[in-house]
């Protein structure tokens, strides 16, 4: 099966078929392979869905359409629901970086929630000087205040200690 990737810069197939967000071979191969009924795994196959030549264009689109299905579930969800879980991806999406992977480690639920973590750390990094450490998950964050909003300048894996 010929796949065309979205993207016009080659990537290696072992890097394409990598299904982003999975940490395990065994996670790779669930998503990809459809055994798992986490919505997280139906996002990931329908923005990582590659068009199909050998399947052509009408197969192709039911694919993306069943995909959109199973991740959305307009069958059960709202259309408020479905905004919302649109939404907060995509705001997620815009982040900067390490904002985005700490505001990811704290798991909010919802774009209120994402919004109140931010508006948090930026109000804790007034407080404390213009710099906060954290630490979450084995990871280390050091967050700084700069002119315009906030930026984390280090973001180590602690081993054994804590690093200043």
């Amino acid at each position: 099966m010929t796949a065309i990737s979205p993207d016009p810069v080659t990537v290696a197939s072992s890097e394409h078929n990598k299904v982003p967000g999975a940490e395990t071979p065994e996670d790779q191969k669930a998503i990809s392979e459809g055994n798992t009924a986490d919505p997280e795994s139906f996002r990931q196959k329908f923005r990582w869905f590659c068009y199909s030549e050998e399947a052509g264009p009408r197969k192709s689109l039911n694919q993306l359409w069943e995909l959109c299905l199973q991740w959305l579930r307009p069958d059960i969800h709202t259309k408020e629901q479905i905004l919302e879980l649109l939404v907060f991806e995509q705001f997620l999406a815009i982040l900067p970086g390490e904002i985005r992977i700490w505001v990811k480690s704290q798991h909010p639920e919802n774009s209120e929630e994402m919004v109140a973590l931010i508006e948090d750390l930026t109000q804790t990094l007034e407080e404390k000087d213009g710099e906060i450490l954290e630490e979450k998950e084995g990871e280390i964050y050091r967050w700084r205040k700069k002119v315009g909003g906030i930026s984390s300048y280090e973001n180590k894996l602690l081993k054994g200690s804590k690093k200043n």
